[in-house]
């Protein structure tokens, strides 16, 4: 369980870097970031979002730990 919500968190993260990204290269014109604009508006143009939801799991995944290693 600890390892895949470490694995969404990474995944979150990296999404939100690749809707970053998609929304500066979407003003110059480029096909794959308007494809990935029109695939996820609301990230595209706030992908802080997913940050946040990367946070919160990566806080989750340490409380885990945390817990788990009390528990050992």
């Amino acid at each position: 369980m600890k390892h895949f919500i470490l694995f969404l968190a990474i995944v979150c993260a990296g999404a939100s870097f690749m809707f970053h990204t998609a929304a500066k290269e979407a003003v110059d014109g480029s096909n794959w970031a308007s494809d990935v604009c029109k695939a996820g508006r609301s990230f595209c143009h706030d992908p802080q979002q997913l940050i946040y939801a990367a946070a919160g799991l990566a806080g989750l995944w340490i409380v885990v730990m945390f817990v788990s290693a009390i528990r050992d």
